[in-house]
Order: C-alpha cells, then sequence, then structure tokens
C-alpha cells in the first residue's frame, strides 16, 4: 500500500476534458473554448472542430469566464480595480 495517487492521464497535459481554455497570444480569438479531448501535444476543442498545441492556451480565469471571452493583462487590472472600488459603494 502506497500514499502515492496513481497518475490518471498517460499524457502530461495540464488540461482535462470539459477545461475551459483561451489562447495566450492577444492575435488569436479571444472567445472561450472548452476542450473536448486530450492528446500527446495538444488538445482538441469545441466537439473536436479545432486543434490548439497546449503551449499556445492556458485555462480562463475567473473573470473571464464571467466576461465570456479572454481578457488581456490591462484590461484585467482596470476591471479589478472597478470591480473592488464597485465592493467599496456597495
Amino acid at each position: 500500500m502506497t500514499n502515492i495517487s496513481k497518475q490518471l492521464a498517460t499524457n502530461n497535459s495540464d488540461f482535462v476534458d470539459g477545461d475551459t481554455v483561451v489562447f495566450i497570444d492577444a492575435n488569436k480569438p479571444d472567445h472561450l473554448m472548452t476542450v473536448t479531448q486530450v492528446q500527446k501535444n495538444g488538445v482538441l476543442l469545441n466537439g473536436n472542430n479545432s486543434f490548439a498545441l497546449n503551449h499556445l492556451i492556458r485555462h480562463a480565469t475567473a473573470q473571464e469566464l464571467s466576461l465570456k471571452r479572454r481578457v488581456i493583462s490591462d484590461i484585467a487590472k482596470h476591471l479589478e480595480a472597478a470591480t473592488n472600488a464597485q465592493k467599496e459603494v456597495s
């Protein structure tokens, strides 16, 4: 008996089926995508309609999930400040 858990996936992907992801590159589309199948170096997205290499995508943040699109860091900082200010007022 051991305390070490068994690895569920046979690949080294940080993604699993059902994850919501976005492209890292701001020049790529900014819509949210759902991982439908994990492969060796990438994932199939949105019902296997498209493919992305693992290093080109990342998990969507909570803010992106609520806005339903990728948020670049400068905009994210502004939105966070606005949200915090709104909390202080209400």
